[in-house]
């Protein structure tokens, strides 16, 4: 176990090869493991369930997406900023022998695009003089179908594995494809064709499963597509030389994108929604 800032920066070096992008996800994602690891040893664990860039980080791998924070949903828990502040700095206390300390710089509610509300905390890892900025995202009451499973987290710099409950695979799928949908040509965020494009590509699941799950998340969310819909909203998207522009971009800042064409990603977004109404 790494246990000083000098342990932890020759690792980064020599993993990431000097590139400096790699090096600044593996230090985020470095703290945030540190962080899940006191979950999963917490009072809280079955309460709090993992999604978003972090659980796709892992499923992907690391050297396959970088994330910025931790986000997650919680279940059976009181989503009031007072309770969650109390419950986050019981989970930072939790005792590990890593010389790891966390710290509560700011905490907000916020709202998310469906008027959802949610909790960010703005948090502080620190080890020895080395200070890690990150933020952890807490929301509830998600459409989780037909349940959060239990998945055995691979840590970056160890051959060990801790255990947090996760969203599923077609959840996930699910509400990046509700995403997708609703906001057509208004959708700036690559991230969600990106993660779509890979995790069909390399991962299983269920397509019975997955679209349950996306008409579940279409009701929690308050949204009903037609066939037509779903099918011109993604004609669009496909046909769009500004939504490409945009995928070009992304590819240009990101380099964990490599050479996947636009043309490819929307392809594989589009065969996979298009099976919710098949």
């Amino acid at each position: 176990m790494i246990k000083s800032a000098t342990q932890l920066k020759a690792k980064v070096r020599n993993v990431s090869k000097g590139n400096d992008k790699i090096s600044k996800a593996m230090l985020r994602i470095f703290f945030m493991e540190r962080f899940l690891e006191r979950v999963s040893l917490s009072e809280y664990k079955e309460h709090f369930i993992l999604k978003g860039g972090m659980l796709v980080s892992s499923l992907l791998g690391i050297s396959a997406r970088a994330t910025m924070d931790i986000d997650t949903t919680v279940q059976a828990l009181p989503l009031i900023k007072e309770d969650i502040e109390k419950i986050v700095e019981q989970i930072c206390n939790v005792p590990i022998d890593d010389n790891i300390s966390f710290k509560i710089i700011s905490i907000e509610t916020i709202m998310d695009d469906f008027d959802y509300p949610g909790i960010r905390l703005h948090m502080e890892g620190i080890l020895e003089k080395l200070r890690q900025p990150l933020k952890v995202d807490i929301s509830t009451d998600d459409a989780i179908t037909p349940g959060a499973v239990e998945y055995k987290y691979q840590l970056m710099f160890e051959e060990r594995e801790i255990s947090l409950n996760t969203y599923n695979i077609e959840t996930l799928l699910a509400e990046k494809s509700q995403t997708i949908i609703n906001r057509g040509l208004a959708n700036t965020r690559m991230r969600d064709f990106y993660d779509m494009y890979e995790i069909v590509q390399k991962k299983k699941f269920s397509i019975d499963v997955y679209k349950k799950a996306f008409w579940a998340t279409c009701t929690r969310r308050n949204t009903q597509f037609s066939d037509d819909r779903i099918r011109r909203e993604l004609n669009n998207i496909a046909t769009s030389d500004d939504m490409k522009k945009l995928w070009d971009n992304f590819r240009r800042k990101n380099y964990f994108v490599d050479d996947i064409e636009y043309k490819s990603a929307i392809e594989s977004v589009t065969r996979t929604i298009m099976k919710t109404i098949e």
